[in-house]
C-alpha cells in the first residue's frame, strides 16, 4: 500500500482516481491547488504524486510545480506522474508525452493522458513505485 498525493483541480477526477486508488489498497490524499505546494508534500509523506497541468488562472501550474519539486532536495527523490488532458485543451501544435520527460523540461517520473483507463492507471502506478535496481 502506498499514500499517494493527488494534485488536481477537479473533484471528479479526483473522486475517481481516488476510488480506483483506494479500491486497490492504496491510501490517498488530494488537494486541488498547486498553492504551498512544498509544504503540502512535506506534510503528506506522499510515496508518488499525481499531478495535472492546468489549474484556474494558470494553464502551466502543473509543469511550474513539477519544476519546483524537482529542485527542492527534500522532495526531488519522490515520484511524479504527471495525468493531464494538456494535449485536448490545447491548440499547440504538438503534445506532451513521456518522451518529453527531461530534468530542465518535464521534470516528472511519468506522463498519462486522460482520460484514463484504470488498469493504466495502476500498472503505471506500479512500475513507478517499484524500486529502481
Amino acid at each position: 500500500m502506498a499514500r499517494i498525493l493527488i494534485i488536481d483541480d477537479d473533484l471528479d477526477v479526483v473522486e475517481s482516481l481516488t476510488m480506483v486508488l483506494e479500491g486497490n489498497g492504496h491510501l490517498v490524499v488530494a488537494r486541488f491547488t498547486t498553492a504551498d505546494l512544498l509544504a503540502t508534500v512535506k506534510e503528506a509523506h506522499p510515496d508518488l504524486i499525481i499531478l495535472d497541468v492546468v489549474f484556474p488562472g494558470d494553464d502551466q501550474a502543473g509543469f511550474k510545480a513539477a519544476r519546483l519539486l524537482a529542485g527542492d532536495r527534500e522532495v526531488q527523490h519522490l515520484p511524479v506522474l504527471m495525468l493531464s488532458a494538456v494535449n485536448q485543451l490545447s491548440n499547440l501544435g504538438f503534445s506532451f508525452s513521456e518522451k518529453d520527460i527531461s530534468r530542465d523540461f518535464l521534470p516528472v517520473t511519468g506522463f498519462l493522458e486522460k482520460p484514463v483507463e484504470p488498469a493504466c492507471l495502476l500498472a503505471k502506478v506500479a512500475s513507478l513505485l517499484r524500486p529502481n535496481p
